[in-house]
């Protein structure tokens, strides 16, 4: 009886600390809210003494929180690397080390890591970057910076947070690979799985397969179509004759849906004037294995700018045939579309496939589909003085031959660069500009396609 009254009154003593030490943690949420806070944001709260950098029109601006925010206009140079996720464009203090990251419409947070819009997860959710901050039970998600988290495995301090989507927050993630996200939570002081609901995917699991691997555009060899079975040429009807002539190159996503450059597209003119052919090794010539579309739609970026071809990338919807689109086979099939964080090394080769000029001066385009081998360029090095400077925007990527020898030139645009990534090509770039063909230190520029997931994905109606 001593033994049974004794463990009751443990157990009620246990109880009385959890409920103390919860209060006692809100209360002091609380106090430090009345003591001394500044808002930034509903992602960017700061506490007396903190300093931080923001964005204030087209300037940076340094602050201080005190009783309030006080802030003022210092000058910056853009950082030597850019620590910014997700398509982010990093500006650094001069004479320090501090730096801040303009991001792309949508995201939020110190390294452009937070996704807004976010609301589902492919997969297991590893690479899941949104906002839900609560569990399946409906517990409220601890900050992976907080007191109660340091001590655990994961959590803010790792080398590696930034990577794994860690920071100073309390959204849910998956930085272990479970089978979706998760957080650690108060009730237990231990985790909870978080209720996410799967994204529906846009390609074929079939998507980035083929039969050929290219050999070796302007220093580039013939193709085989089935070397690059995800090849679209894209086409326009003339208006006196009525015969289509070939404009730009395209990517297949999905048996209803092409990817090309904004810039191949004319706005005064319909989509019923349009075509796209698949399974085409000749632009000239037509076989029986030629799928051609009439095209239903065509979305172009909201905010492509013709100028400067920055947000260079179409949507084409073909028209169904008896309730079908392209039929796969050895000679057509979808391209993988990468992962928003999918990215790939300096020097990583890659490959581009169209019907244009074989050489910069040349009068006419390509007969045959021809392919080449690039190597991708560092963003750092592409943007430099030597190369494009402030050309070169966020939204794109540069490649070349590494003795440039090979690049895409005029007739190319709207085609794929693509990249392997675990036994499939993916969709890696579309090809955009350039200053001239093959030239030394003037590299392809390629939209990123990375940047691009979740317009892709809201303007797909399958």
């Amino acid at each position: 009886m001593k033994i049974l009254l004794l463990i009751l009154l443990l157990s009620f003593s246990i109880c009385i600390e959890m409920t103390l030490n919860k209060l006692l943690h809100k209360r002091k949420k609380h106090i430090s809210s009345r003591t001394g806070i500044c808002i930034e944001s509903p992602f960017e709260i700061y506490m007396r003494g903190d300093t931080w950098l923001r964005i204030h029109g087209n300037n940076i601006q340094k602050c201080r929180c005190s009783r309030r925010a006080i802030c003022y206009d210092v000058h910056t140079k853009e950082c030597t690397t850019n620590k910014c996720l997700n398509g982010g464009s990093c500006t650094q203090l001069i004479y320090s080390e501090d730096y801040i990251c303009r991001c792309p419409e949508g995201y939020l947070g110190i390294h452009c890591e937070k996704d807004t819009k976010s609301h589902c997860i492919n997969d297991r959710g590893k690479d899941y970057r949104g906002t839900r901050d609560y569990t399946e039970s409906g517990e409220e998600c601890l900050h992976w910076d907080s007191s109660d988290v340091l001590e655990r495995k994961y959590s803010a301090m790792r080398y590696d947070a930034a990577e794994l989507g860690l920071g100073s927050h309390n959204y849910c993630r998956n930085p272990e690979g479970d089978h979706k996200p998760w957080c650690y939570v108060w009730s237990t002081m231990y985790w909870e799985f978080c209720d996410i609901p799967k994204c529906q995917t846009v390609v074929t699991s079939k998507c980035g397969q083929r039969q050929y691997k290219i050999n070796k555009i302007v220093g580039g060899n013939q193709a085989t179509i089935e070397s690059h079975p995800w090849q679209a040429a894209l086409y326009v009807t003339e208006k006196r004759s009525r015969n289509p002539f070939f404009i730009c190159g395209g990517s297949l996503i999905h048996p209803c849906w092409v990817l090309t450059a904004a810039h191949c597209i004319d706005t005064r003119v319909s989509h019923a004037e349009y075509q796209v052919f698949l399974g085409k090794p000749s632009i000239n010539e037509t076989s029986k294995s030629d799928q051609n579309f009439a095209v239903e739609k065509i979305i172009i970026h909201q905010k492509f700018n013709d100028d400067t071809y920055d947000n260079d990338i179409a949507l084409l919807k073909l028209k169904s045939q008896s309730g079908m689109c392209a039929r796969e086979s050895k000679l057509v099939q979808p391209i993988c579309l990468p992962s928003k964080h999918l990215t790939f090394p300096e020097n990583t080769p890659c490959e581009v496939s169209g019907y244009g000029k074989q050489a910069e001066f040349s009068p006419f385009f390509s007969k045959f589909l021809k392919e080449a081998r690039v190597h991708l360029i560092s963003q750092q090095k592409c943007g430099s003085p030597a190369y494009y400077g402030k050309k070169l925007t966020e939204n794109m990527l540069c490649a070349a031959h590494p003795n440039w020898k090979a690049d895409s030139c005029k007739g190319d645009s709207g085609g794929p660069l693509v990249c392997e990534n675990n036994g499939q090509m993916h969709l890696y770039g579309i090809i955009s500009w350039g200053e001239g063909c093959a030239r030394k230190n003037k590299p392809g520029v390629y939209t990123r396609v990375t940047n691009y997931m979740r317009w892709i994905e809201e303007n797909m109606i399958v």
